[in-house]
């Protein structure tokens, strides 16, 4: 019996998306492409792999057996497009995904690091909500990343790099006062927050949401940088990690509410898709390591 490769590679995308239809469209194939390859594969296996449960697909116990060993090829497949392909014999390009307050204080640092560990490999970088870095290394589109809180997928490993600290910060422009700040008074100010689902604009809507009756309104902007700006300039507040503002801070520009309520420490990770095979994954994770406790990122 040989299991052909396009039935895996199917298989494994409508595991990763939850729908034919949208492995079919990842594949640039029809649909009923995609399910005549699954049951060829259930036909070849003796199994089935998939039920429907509430108009939702669910892995059978058999399917999750299979959804290991696809993950793993697709994971083969592509170190053998990298490396026998491209007649490549060192690092393939390194898909490097970082959040925003991890770019900011430590991105420059990391690249340094690689450049001079991996000369002449190629470093595709990526900066963007924890969310979507999650997707994409779920996706297989890289290779790791630094994510802070981010949501579960079952094909991504996670190891804990440190606690990330985050506050109230608004500029001493807007004249807050030094002590406890209520809700109502937070309320009372412009209040900017990345879109959801990213953590800031979790944090922002759970720690509000009770004091302001349902009728929170946040200023939206998808660029940490820009929101940053904002904040400085005193045209509103926002909830950021502190180590983002260390030197404002310092220098007294700006300050961090003392707030009824703290907010919790969020959690940094480093993670990875559990398929890929990268063999400088572990020493890219020393490096990660070495450059967040030189510059503090983490408390």
């Amino acid at each position: 019996m040989a299991l052909s490769f396009s039935a895996l590679e199917s298989f494994y995308w409508v595991c990763q998306l939850r729908s034919f239809s949208a492995a079919a469209d990842k594949l640039h194939v029809s649909q009923p492409t995609v399910s005549y390859r699954i049951r060829e594969l259930e036909e070849q296996l003796g199994v089935s792999l998939f039920v429907r449960q509430k108009r939702q697909l669910v892995l059978t116990s058999e399917g999750e057996a299979l959804k290991h060993y696809a993950e793993s090829m697709i994971a083969i497949a592509r170190d053998i497009e990298s490396n026998i392909k491209t007649r490549n014999t060192r690092l393939p390009t390194l898909r490097v995904g970082v959040i925003d307050s991890f770019a900011a204080v430590c991105l420059p640092a990391l690249l340094d690091e690689l450049d001079k560990r991996f000369a002449g490999t190629r470093i595709a970088a990526t900066v963007d909500t924890s969310h979507r870095l999650a997707d994409q290394l779920s996706e297989g589109l890289l290779d790791i990343a630094v994510l802070s809180t981010p949501p579960p997928h079952d094909n991504v490993a996670l190891e804990l790099l440190g606690r990330q600290s985050v506050g109230w910060v608004a500029s001493r422009k807007l004249g807050l006062p030094e002590a406890t700040i209520s809700d109502e008074e937070l309320l009372a100010q412009r209040i900017f927050s990345t879109p959801a689902p990213s953590n800031l604009h979790s944090l922002t809507t759970g720690f509000l949401s009770a004091s302001s009756g349902g009728g929170l309104r946040l200023n939206v902007c998808n660029s940490l940088g820009t929101i940053l700006n904002l904040v400085e300039s005193g045209t509103g507040i926002s909830i950021l990690p502190t180590r983002l503002m260390q030197e404002l801070i310092a220098s007294g520009t700006m300050q961090v509410l003392k707030t009824q309520s703290p907010l919790p420490l969020q959690e940094v990770f480093i993670g990875t898709n559990k398929g890929a095979i990268v063999r400088a994954l572990p020493q890219v994770t020393q490096m990660i390591r070495k450059v967040s406790g030189s510059v503090g990122f983490c408390v």
